[in-house]
């Protein structure tokens, strides 16, 4: 009977043998107190160097190998509820294994324990590797961007459920460009290294720092002891912790260092997601860098209306003569926005650009400036751009390289003229002037010595001032040589303006209409009649305006026939559109266009105000608000004549009228200060887009105001 027995125990094992030999699995059986080994298949025998039939205990032999395997084992003190549940555990040798461990009735009916254990060594190397790969940077060794996103994921959740808040800070180093284009790409690896080296060892920022890509870092912070807080507490908080990265940060044996521009967001009260964070970040990082860099700007709201208005607009420039005529518009698209790569603008911006300026439906003698980009050698671009119209304005960084003279040699190929902006008198390369027609010098090059010299060498060349904004600086630059100017000195009153100036008598005329019409009370047509019909040009040019697309009337013969369409007040409107061309026709046309447009873009706006505003008065208030400086009268003088309702007189004057802010508005605009522009739409709850089409609007509106 016990022979029988034994066979029918052998059999069993070999059939657990052939079922639970695989080479990559280890099986063994225990039981008793003593941890018998009652059954082990071939790769467990092999760990423990014998065999079953010369030695049966676990503790001799298999967990000297793997001495942690007694914890998992529920022949000891294991919970038994733990059972099944799978663990991991290293041999000596430092190889790590899966195990699952259960309980069993043995085949003679005692209860045992079953281990099964497999080797994932080397799964867990290839594992590591593709972690690395997929969430380390590998030049730093820190987390890297898709790590940052995915962390923010379980954030998020919590977020959402109130259990934590926070802030995310971005950063990148100041002046770190010149160390890698005066030390090389090497030294520049070498200083992000030891930066993310010296920050993760840092307690406050060990574990927290990411980065994004090139020279930009970023620091999450989440707590629940920040839920709650104020943004000012948050403020106070984070600017005291992140201060200690504003240092200087350099190698042994390089002159240049590196500081540390950083902006700063808070969730939730900023938003829940990364993208929303880091994008609030970013702005705030922009505040930093404006601000003089090397310091910490935290995000306001007011920041991201700004920062809208910075990716809306389409900034048309003015170029003049020296007589003052306008020559051409710079088309400045600040969509890009500073982070784009020199030599490229996107398509769909580069079409808004033109579009903004309707140049589709603009026949005229103007010459557009408008930035170079890759688009511009596409061939479908190349087919519908008429070259004849456009001057390709190149931007230099730094000196001329040979890849600005390749492009400015294609671009003259393709039958673009070129021009130059950014020219440093100190860098020139004498082969650049051999194919560019137009020139800017950098506003930081003060050589005025040196610019005049090259002026003087190069007269085939059109040099252009830039940022003249007062009559000193416009003749200065005349002085100079140069031949065009930019900037808002036209827009100024004259430096002395005599009280006592006569209108010429070729203004009397329209003069005498403005005067007609910008009266608050009844409009006597009879004497507006009178005034027009005496000047048979006029009547012809104020029937050819009202016909025009930027009126919308067709067939209109008379005055009458326009009334009976129009009304008085539009009526009104058209006639002091036509006094004001006639009064400032011996001026700079960006007199009028700006008068123009700053009219047309308030009475836009006037419906959308929180509080609304007579859109009528909102127009006369931008049509004058130039006039003045046509006439060389001072602006109480010019209104002691017109007589025009005392909220426009009051908002022309002083600062606190009822449309005083509107002026101050166009300027901030016009001037792109963006901050103010922010705060004016915040105050009066205008929507950036809104406020952004209406400028376009006016632009078309009077550019076909120009055509009629």
């Amino acid at each position: 009977m016990i022979l029988k027995k034994n066979v029918r125990k052998a059999e069993i094992e070999s059939f657990l043998g052939s079922i639970l030999d695989p080479p990559d699995l280890e099986a063994i059986v225990l039981r008793g107190k003593d941890c018998e080994v009652v059954f082990a298949n071939a790769k467990a025998e092999t760990r423990m160097g014998f065999t079953l039939s010369t030695e049966r205990k676990c503790k001799t032999g298999y967990t000297a190998s793997l001495p942690d395997l007694c914890t998992y084992c529920p022949l000891g003190e294991m919970d038994r509820e733990a059972e099944l549940e799978p663990f991991e555990i290293e041999d000596r040798e430092g190889r790590v294994y899966t195990g699952k461990c259960c309980t069993i009735n043995w085949i003679d009916g005692n209860p045992a324990a079953m281990f099964f254990l497999r080797d994932i060594t080397q799964e867990k190397k290839t594992s590591q590797q593709l972690y690395s790969l997929a969430y380390i940077d590998h030049l730093t060794g820190i987390p890297n961007r898709q790590r940052l996103k995915e962390d923010f994921v379980v954030l998020e959740d919590k977020i959402a459920n109130n259990q934590t808040a926070g802030a995310i800070a971005l950063f990148d180093l100041d002046n770190f460009k010149a160390v890698n284009d005066t030390y090389g790409h090497n030294t520049g690896d070498l200083v992000l290294r030891r930066l993310a080296e010296h920050l993760s060892s840092e307690k406050e920022f060990s574990g927290r720092l990411y980065r994004l890509g090139g020279d930009e870092f970023v620091l999450l912070f989440s707590d629940r002891q920040d839920i709650g807080k104020s943004e000012e507490q948050m403020k106070t908080q984070y600017n005291d912790l992140l201060s200690a990265t504003l240092q200087s940060y350099t190698l042994p044996n390089i002159e240049l260092k590196c500081t540390i521009s950083m902006g700063v967001s808070f969730f939730p009260i900023h938003g829940i997601s990364l993208s929303e964070a880091l994008r609030k970040s970013d702005i705030a990082l922009y505040k930093a860098k404006e601000g003089g860099r090397n310091q910490i700007a935290f995000f306001e709201d007011r920041y991201d209306v700004a920062q809208k208005f910075k990716d809306l607009y389409i900034n048309i420039q003015p170029i003049l003569l020296g007589s003052g005529k306008t020559f051409g518009y710079e088309l400045v698209d600040r969509g890009s926005g500073d982070k784009e790569s020199d030599d490229s603008v996107s398509l769909s911006e580069f079409n808004r650009a033109l579009d903004a300026l309707g140049l589709k439906d603009l026949e005229n003698n103007m010459q557009y400036f408008i930035t170079y980009s890759n688009q511009l050698l596409n061939p479908a671009v190349l087919s519908g751009l008429p070259k004849g119209k456009f001057v390709v304005q190149m931007r230099l960084v730094g000196r001329v390289k040979d890849n600005d003279l390749k492009i400015c040699s294609l671009l003259r190929s393709a039958g673009y003229q070129v021009a130059l902006n950014g020219m440093h008198s100190g860098k020139t390369v004498p082969k650049i002037f051999s194919l560019i027609n137009y020139c800017k010098f950098s506003p930081e090059d003060k050589n005025t010595m040196m610019q005049k010299r090259i002026i003087a060498d190069n007269p085939k060349i059109r040099f252009i001032a830039t940022n003249v904004d007062t009559q000193a600086a416009f003749d200065a630059a005349k002085s100079a040589g140069f031949q065009m100017f930019q900037g808002f000195f036209f827009s100024h009153p004259p430096a002395v303006v005599k009280k006592t100036k006569e209108i010429g008598p070729l203004k009397a005329n329209y003069f005498r209409l403005l005067k007609l019409t910008s009266t608050n009370d009844y409009m006597d047509f009879r004497e507006i009649s009178t005034a027009i019909s005496s000047d048979v040009a006029l009547t012809y040019k104020l029937l050819r305006l009202l016909n025009s697309a930027a009126v919308g009337l067709r067939n209109v013969s008379s005055i009458a026939m326009a009334i009976a369409y129009l009304g008085e007040e539009s009526l009104k409107k058209w006639i002091a559109v036509l006094a004001l061309r006639g009064i400032a026709e011996d001026k700079p046309l960006e007199l009028v266009r700006i008068s123009l447009i700053r009219a047309r873009f308030g009475e836009l706006l006037a419906p959308n105000f929180r509080i609304k505003r007579d859109p009528n008065h909102v127009f006369m208030v931008g049509m004058l608000s130039l006039l003045h400086i046509a006439l060389e009268k001072s602006k109480e003088d010019l209104l002691e004549e017109i007589p025009v309702a005392e909220d426009i007189r009051t908002s022309l004057l002083t600062r606190n009228g009822m449309h005083s802010d509107m002026l101050r508005f166009y300027e901030h605009y016009e001037y792109a200060n963006w901050d103010e522009v922010a705060r004016f739409t915040e105050e009066n709850h205008l929507d950036a887009q809104t406020v952004n089409d209406a400028y376009i609007a006016s632009v078309k509106w009077y550019n076909d105001l120009a055509e009629a």
